[in-house]
């Protein structure tokens, strides 16, 4: 059987972050290896709503963000093209609609999560274990328009799960948001 890296396998991870000042949003992808290497990382500028624009927005401030202003830019702006995206935030499956790559929602495996489709049609999680026992489980989700995105998912993340804890670049991402936003005032 071939191993990952013979298959060339490269993952996204797509989140959106609150910025160090806590007054905004920026969106951020990591491109790694099978092992979890880094090899692209890109970040969009905060995006700081007024006063007006909150209360307008409302609950549609932070998907609207996350997708038209963060994530559907990014995924564009990428030269390497992943495998698979995977996405910490429900919401993000969206990013789908304009992804020529796989999107799979991602979240350790007793957390809590409320699972909602706008299109009234379920969306079906999966529990994936960890071959080695080394990683707490993860649920896996594919955007209900693209079922098949999990399927391709599920076999990626079992082949890495043995050596590389899938929710982890999103813990490495929010560390150098924090550092961007110390090292660099735009980002704050």
């Amino acid at each position: 059987m071939d191993t990952n890296e013979e298959k060339g396998i490269l993952l996204g991870f797509l989140s959106l972050f609150e910025t160090p000042n806590k007054d905004g949003k920026l969106g951020a992808i990591l491109i790694t290896d099978h092992n979890g290497v880094p090899q692209e990382f890109r970040c969009s500028h905060p995006v700081k709503p007024t006063a007006i624009q909150k209360p307008l927005y409302g609950n549609t401030l932070e998907p609207y963000v996350g997708i038209q202003l963060c994530g559907i830019p990014l995924i564009q702006s990428i030269k390497l093209k992943p495998n698979l995206i995977i996405v910490d935030k429900e919401f993000l499956l969206k990013v789908r609609n304009e992804s020529p790559f796989p999107v799979i929602f991602l979240h350790r495996a007793g957390e809590t999560m409320e699972v909602e489709s706008s299109d009234g049609s379920e969306n079906t999680k999966q529990r994936l274990e960890s071959s080695t026992g080394t990683f707490q489980p993860v649920i896996i989700m594919a955007h209900s328009d693209y079922r098949e995105d999990q399927d391709s998912a599920r076999e990626i993340i079992e082949d890495i799960f043995s050596h590389l804890d899938p929710y982890e670049p999103f813990e490495r991402m929010q560390k150098a948001i924090e550092v961007l936003g110390k090292q660099d005032n735009r980002f704050q």
